[in-house]
């Protein structure tokens, strides 16, 4: 448990400085002065250090972080002030924390495709044989690979579910390549198995073929986008009244740990597999395969990296809401300046952002507790 939460604060941690990281290096980029980069809400916990004149600390509210620009709050628009810069500056220098965002998931993804590669689904590959069951008393092995079925050839594992359902109770012929030797085998699958197993009791996987890096970065950027859509699709229908919109449907950093509690048992099962599956294969006397199969590749940290490419794309999107102390809604007050060169009066931004920041802590806060309720009830 402990192990669990200090990856998740140290991975969670890492999206909020990269996201405030961006805005830190585009606003040096513009020669915008920084003054303090935190990590977390005011007030302030301890000074780190300091770095070209930026301060660095850590605040008691652990909800997120922050960059602050000289003036950025103030009609102050003296040389290397945030006010000083154009406004298509101030735009890049908003839009750099959540494309930061985005960069990560991209990048996550893109990695992940090159390291894994893609499952080749019209091999069908037998990836485990249940004890006791039709395959094992024909004599299929884990490693086997399904080439017919009756008089179908297999390029997909829908072929042998559909021949086995249309002949169950009923004896079947199999064509399986076994180390290059093509064998034929004949199998009963059987109408009641038992809980948790398919006629013939076996478990199918694929043959990984490897990307190249261009492949993996085309993939990357398709999922980021997919993913991003997906999310403001579900933001839309959720204020558009199409889903059940309430705080049961939003969570928090506490929530989002939850989240990542499951995620970390499913890796634990995945585990679990793998190790029963190397078992039955030493118990088999069958090496390991020649080739990578998805089972082969599943990976706990695939599917950790995989949450946090979804948590950051989450803050990304969210960030360039129109929202009030977001990214977005900053945004929102540099478009008329920019469009049509007239700016909107400071005190009217000022307050917007300040009681729009005290509603977003005290949202913040709501949902934290409602987070830590819902956990502590089960």
């Amino acid at each position: 448990m402990i192990l669990t939460i200090l990856q998740f604060l140290l991975a969670f941690g890492i999206m909020l400085f990269l996201h405030e990281l961006g805005h830190f290096l585009v606003a040096k980029l513009f020669k915008v002065e920084v003054e303090e980069f935190g990590i977390g809400l005011p007030p302030r916990a301890l000074k780190l250090f300091t770095w070209k004149e930026t301060v660095f600390s850590l605040n008691w509210l652990p909800f997120g972080a922050f960059v602050r620009p000289k003036g950025e709050m103030e009609n102050d628009i003296s040389t290397g002030g945030f006010k000083s810069a154009h406004p298509w500056q101030q735009f890049l220098i908003y839009l750099a924390g959540p494309f930061m965002n985005l960069l990560t998931a991209f990048v996550i993804y893109s990695v992940t495709f090159l390291q894994v590669g893609f499952p080749n689904q019209s091999v069908v590959l037998i990836d485990k044989v249940e004890p006791a069951s039709p395959a094992e008393t024909a004599g299929i092995r884990t490693g086997d690979q399904i080439v017919t079925i009756g008089d179908r050839d297999v390029d997909a594992f829908a072929i042998v579910t559909d021949y086995v359902d249309e002949n169950l109770d009923q004896e079947i012929s199999i064509g399986i390549r076994r180390d290059g030797e093509l064998l034929s085998l004949n199998v009963t699958p059987i109408s009641n198995p038992p809980e948790g197993r398919g006629a013939m009791g076996i478990v199918i996987t694929y043959p990984m073929e490897d990307y190249t890096l261009l492949q993996s970065v085309a993939m990357g950027a398709q999922d980021t986008v997919a993913m991003s859509r997906q999310y403001v699709v579900g933001l839309w229908q959720m204020v558009s009244g199409q889903l059940e919109m309430g705080l049961q449907s939003i969570v928090g950093p506490v929530g989002m740990f939850s989240i990542y509690e499951d995620v970390a048992r499913m890796d634990q099962e995945i585990i679990a597999k793998q190790e029963e599956r190397d078992a039955d294969r030493v118990d088999e006397s069958i090496s390991a395969a020649p080739q990578r199969t998805a089972s082969d590749v599943a990976s706990p940290w695939l599917n950790r990296l995989n949450f946090f490419a979804i948590i950051s794309i989450a803050l990304g999107v969210t960030n360039l809401l129109p929202i009030p102390a977001l990214d977005g809604g900053r945004i929102l007050f540099l478009l008329p300046e920019m469009i049509f060169r007239k700016k909107l009066p400071d005190k009217f931004e000022y307050y917007y952002n300040a009681i729009g920041m005290a509603c977003l802590l005290l949202l913040m806060a709501v949902i934290m507790f409602k987070d830590i309720f819902m956990i502590a009830n089960g």
